[in-house]
């Protein structure tokens, strides 16, 4: 008979034990694929709502800080292969209101698109443009109908094409926090529209740049609508609105756009007004000037111009309070009230003479004549600076007057000086009491600064040094307002070619975006869900595989005859072996094909559960069950590689006895190879007692209320369950290594059969202790919430309130001038301090967002306001303000956020792109523990600033108010500030959302610990099994001497169902100990009921399986065995 025949007639043979093999095989199969294919169906999904989100675009073009022209998207789609589709956007923040007062929603993303921005849709006949459209519901795209997204239009509940308000920030020159911002409080636009939609997830609603899974807030608005609108005052001086700040490129054809293409279409395109850039010409026809909208020319346009040409003269020009003097001669007046200044190199112009000092300043004759000063006369220059949260600080600087020059040429209306840039709510003004150039007005404006003004608007009236000039009021945005070249060196058409071609797009503030790689890349979730439910599924598989080993070692034990005839006849062991594995193989196959079809079960039921109960561990994201045939491919390998190995392991034993031996001793081979060798149990007692020492010790030195108590009541449960076991070990030596004549009852005799199987007793008992304590003490680990919001140490950091802005919010609302300006009531107020944070957008890096964040949200804050709050697992505040070498930024993050979303430590770097597309490095120096603070990254304020010069005020804020007052004042707040889009939220329920995350994933490891505890019960019923059948002579002789055989089967019922309780027990007091601290409410959750439950159902099963063995190897009896005696 062949090889392979032999195993053949076997597995027919033996074929109800090999079924019982095969489906141990199929429980480990069916975890591990099951496990797998959970992975592959939240990858699935988050690519699904990837592919949604940015549908058929591959790119983004963003200004950064500006707008653009949108007449730049069909010049680039114009340099692109036929089929790419180039649409502009405006992207904004706003807020919605019902007109009637009855509702509102805030921080809801604002886009004005057209027809083109539709055509990449993932659907394009699911969007307004489509013809799936509802044309009753969806009336046709334009005018005044605005479209809402599915979950914007679900929390409107606006009934059919109802009417809303939307409110939106008007874009202005530059930063609202910069000197000559113009006015001091934000100007809205508002729009009157009706509601449509809603627009489906496939028909662009789900549109989106930043990497998370959750649906945005989206209003559609028609991009000419909200142009005209919205840019109405942006620029007057050509009255043009069409202006965009995002281009979306893709191809209708679902093909792939080539960067490298795309980037070389912009640089053919882009021209310097899309950067704010602009070559102007002067009245002073001997020289031209670069300006900026921005008003302040940036570091790189002033590199790219000064490369051109080096002898520029650059100027900077203010706008002073006074111009006064103490040396009042005649009718002198002493004081010009509200002034420009110009600061120019005075070798670079011709009215300042070589030998300047620095202390020195020019007046024009105007000047002159007003103050009635005379040359050497002290001339003392008074202006605002904008400190912290636009606040004004006046400061002053002297200078002695070295010069006059003649009063400047006429400037028409609405036209401004050579020398002086275009300043929001000053250069428009017909005359000077329209100014709002943000600075309060307190010096009277006299008829003659009247005159001056309509005669010349804002030429300067002094000229200091360029240098000292920068020395007062070089800011953030950049240390010179213009750049004069000479006419006489360069054409200013051919210098503005010129200009261009030095500059990138980059320098220019246009930036790309690959829309689809980031996509890509956000989809490789922080959390491998398949690792992670592998992990997970620890005792599920360990109890297959264990279940595995023993069957198949059952099933050759009981063919020990079988084994003893084949070594006889001349097979060798390595032969016989081979046809034992190889059965075992044939069976695993089996097992995995079966496990296959019960894995899609498993894993269907698992996204199942992640979408229902333990919807907390995926923020509320709905799976789709989906398989990757790989994964199906690697965990049945994996299933069969680890089911040979536990068959290979569990009969390692079973070929090393002499075929006599096999085929004498048969199925009870094992009963005569017994130790019965006094055991030494001394060593065992002595490791118990230190285990148990230590574990009492440990739980001395632990504070009980401290954060840190669950750890340290773990490890001392933890060496408590060792000292438990170690125990048991020294009380099964003990038992059966006493040499006694005479057994005082049955309960005697049970306790030393215990001890005949030393190891298989000990890891009957460990196992189940272990398992026990593992599921049951895990749920010392829970997170509640803190007792008080008002701990600064907690994870709240003693913030009651957190919450964003949609506009941003420039002032100081914890001072009595900012708390004026918007109208709060400072008695209400008196308890509440305000910490606000500057916000760059991006990737939420919190356990919420299952996306990887590719682009982390980062946030500015300042080290001092935030001194003493928060608990650090490493650094504190202090060292935001540290320099480090090569300019790397220091900054704070919350500890989960570094070792789960970013995968970084402490010490780490992270690369990210200024607001003009410049690399710059993050070092992580500091980490905070589990905290509101998840998801972003902080830096210094002051550094922030630096990066991102043109972000905007303040958006994000921490609260400190009484806890008994928050609900109170999140009201009171969010009504004041009701136009600007405020959500406030309690930070324990921020706190309890991060939280609940981390209780789900420890719940879903108690929940599959729980299963495979279970089903190690089964284990349980095949060691009592084994046992019995091994003792079959013993239990035969003990009937011949008269035991009834239910006397035997309570008898040795009572000696395997104690192992169970001795486990159980000893885990159970053990993991009592690890969750002390949850017990008596001071850190962590007490675990519920449904332990309470799992405990009484893993006795049930012990009970029943146990009972079952014994009756199933004991139902006849086994005198049988005593007649080859």
């Amino acid at each position: 008979m062949s090889f392979w025949k032999i195993i053949a007639r076997n597995l027919l043979y033996f074929r109800r034990q090999n079924l019982g093999v095969a489906l141990g095989v199929a429980l480990c199969a069916m975890v591990l694929i099951g496990a797998l294919t959970v992975g592959d169906s939240v990858r699935s999904t988050l690519s699904k709502i990837a592919e949604a989100r940015i549908g058929k675009a591959d790119m983004a073009l963003l200004a950064t800080d500006g707008f653009f022209r949108d007449e730049l998207a069909k010049e680039i789609s114009t340099e692109l292969e036929g089929g790419t589709v180039v649409a502009p956007v405006v992207v904004s923040r706003g807020t919605i209101s019902l007109p009637d007062g009855s509702g509102r929603v805030g921080n809801v993303q604002v886009l004005g698109v057209e027809d083109s921005f539709w055509q990449l849709a993932p659907d394009i006949a699911h969007s307004p443009i489509g013809s799936w459209a509802d044309k009753k519901n969806w009336p046709e795209w334009g005018a005044d109908n605005f479209f809402a997204n599915e979950r914007l239009h679900k929390l409107l509940k606006v009934a059919g094409r109802g009417r809303i308000i939307l409110r939106i920030e008007e874009p202005s020159f530059f930063s609202r926090d910069a000197p000559l911002s113009g006015e001091r409080d934000n100007k809205f636009v508002s729009f009157n529209g009706k509601l449509s939609g809603p627009v489906s997830s496939d028909g662009f609603g789900h549109f989106g740049i930043q990497g998370n899974q959750r649906e945005p807030l989206t209003l559609f608005v028609p991009l000419q609508t909200l142009q005209k609108r919205m840019f109405r005052s942006f620029d007057e001086e050509n009255g043009k609105t069409d202006f965009a700040n995002f281009l979306l490129l893709g191809r209708s054809d679902r093909g792939v756009i080539d960067e490298n293409s795309a980037r070389l279409a912009l640089e053919k395109s882009w021209t310097l007004a899309d950067g704010g850039i602009s070559v102007k010409l002067l009245r002073d026809t001997s020289a031209f000037s670069v300006r900026t909208r921005q008003v302040f020319l940036n570091p790189s346009l002033e590199i790219a111009a000064l490369s051109i040409d080096s002898n520029a003269t650059g100027v900077l020009t203010y706008l002073v309070n006074t111009i006064e003097t103490e040396n009042l001669e005649g009718n002198g007046s002493g004081l010009i009230p509200y002034s420009m200044v110009s600061a120019v190199d005075p070798k670079k112009v011709l009215f300042m003479p070589d030998d300047w000092r620095e202390n020195e300043i020019i007046l024009n004759q105007w000047a002159i004549d007003d103050l009635g000063v005379k040359i050497g006369d002290s001339i003392t220059l008074r202006y605002f600076s904008v400190g912290k949260r636009r606040k004004l600080v006046e400061e002053s600087k002297n200078f002695i007057l070295r010069g006059v020059c003649p009063n400047p040429p006429k400037v028409v209306e609405r036209e401004e000086s050579d020398w002086t840039p275009q300043f929001p709510g000053l250069s428009d003004a017909e005359s000077c009491g329209e100014w709002d150039t943000g600075i309060p007005i307190t010096h009277k404006i006299r008829p003659k600064d009247e005159e001056y003004w309509n005669q010349h608007r804002g030429s300067p009236k002094a000229y200091i040094s360029l240098k000292s000039g920068q020395e007062l009021w070089t800011n953030r945005w950049g240390s010179l307002t213009g750049l004069r070249f000479s006419r006489e060196i360069h054409s200013p058409i051919k210098f503005e070619k010129k200009l261009r071609n030095v500059m990138t797009a980059n320098q220019a503030g246009l930036i790309f975006q690959s829309l689809r790689a980031d996509a890509k890349a956000g989809t490789e979730s922080p959390v491998d869900f398949g690792q992670l439910f592998l992990s997970f599924s620890f005792f599920v598989i360990i109890a297959a595989l264990a279940l595995t080993g023993m069957l198949f070692a059952f099933s050759i034990e009981q063919r020990n005859r079988q084994v003893g005839l084949l070594l006889a006849v001349g097979l060798s062991p390595q032969k016989v072996r081979l046809l034992v594995l190889g059965e075992g193989l044939c069976v695993s196959i089996i097992g995995v094909l079966i496990g296959v079809g019960l894995a899609v079960l498993y894993g269907q039921s698992m996204i199942s559960l992640l979408s229902g109960d333990w919807n907390g561990a995926v923020s509320g994201t709905i799976f789709e069950y989906s398989v990757d045939p790989q994964s199906i491919l690697e965990g049945g390998i994996a299933a069969l590689i680890m089911s040979i190995i536990a068959m290979a392991w569990s009969t390692r034993r079973q070929l090393k006895f002499e075929p006599r031996e096999l085929l004498s001793a048969g199925e009870n081979l094992n009963q005569n190879n017994l130790n019965h060798k006094k055991r030494k149990w001394s060593r065992p007692l002595c490791l118990s007692i230190i285990f148990s020492i230590g574990a009492f010790g440990l739980v001395a030195i632990t504070d009980f209320s401290a954060p840190g108590a669950s750890e340290g009541y773990f490890g001392a449960g933890a060496m408590l369950l060792l000292s438990g076991i170690l125990y048991f070990r020294y009380y099964l030596g003990k038992k059966f290594g006493q040499q006694i004549t005479v057994l005082k009852d049955a309960k005697d005799l049970s306790n030393r059969n215990m001890g005949r199987r030393t190891g298989r007793s000990l890891v009957t008992m460990a196992s189940m202790a272990a398992g026990t304590f593992l599921v049951v003490s895990t749920g010392a680990f829970r997170k509640g919430p803190p007792v008080s919001s008002e701990d600064p140490l907690s994870g709240t950091g003693g913030f009651s309130l957190i919450g964003e802005s949609a506009l941003p919010i420039y002032d100081d609302l914890n001072g009595l001038e900012g708390r004026e300006l918007y109208d709060l009531n400072t008695t209400l107020l008196q308890n509440t301090q305000v910490v606000p944070l500057r916000l760059r957008e991006g990737d939420d890096a919190s356990c919420l967002n299952l996306n990887k964040a590719v682009r982390p949200r980062i946030y500015g804050v300042n080290p001092s306001e935030m001194a003493g709050r928060f608990a650090f697992a490493n650094g504190d505040w202090s060292q935001l303000n540290e320099i480090l070498p090569d300019g790397k930024i220091p900054a704070v993050v919350d500890q989960n956020t570094m070792m789960w979303a970013l995968k970084k430590g402490i010490g780490d770097e992270i690369e990210f792109l200024d607001g003009e597309g410049r690399s710059f490095s993050v070092q992580l120096v500091a980490a905070v523990k589990g905290s509101i603070l998840q998801g972003a990254i902080y830096l210094p304020e002051e550094q922030f600033e630096k990066k991102f010069p043109q972000q905007r005020g303040y958006r994000s804020f921490m609260i400190s108010v009484p806890s008994s007052e928050s609900q109170m004042m999140q009201a009171y707040l969010e009504e004041k500030f009701s136009n600007y889009g405020l959500e406030l939220t309690e930070s324990i329920d921020r706190l309890s959302e991060f939280q609940k995350v981390e209780n789900t994933y420890l719940s879903i490891f108690q929940g599959l610990g729980g299963l495979g505890m279970l089903l190690g019960t089964v284990g349980l019923a095949v060691v009592v099994a084994r046992n019995l059948m091994e003792r079959g002579k013993e239990f035969g002789a003990m009937e011949a001497l008269g035991y009834r055989l239910g006397h035997l089967r309570n008898l040795v019922f009572s000696e395997h169902f104690t192992l169970a309780l001795w486990g159980l027990g000893v885990g159970s007091i053990s993991a009592l100990l690890a969750i002390a601290p949850a017990i008596l409410g001071t850190v962590g959750q007490l675990p519920g009921l449904e332990f309470l439950y799992f405990f009484f159902a893993l006795i049930i099963l012990c009970f029943f399986w146990t009972k079952f063995s014994v009756s199933l190897v004991l139902r006849k009896s086994q005198m049988k065995h005593l007649h080859d005696e």
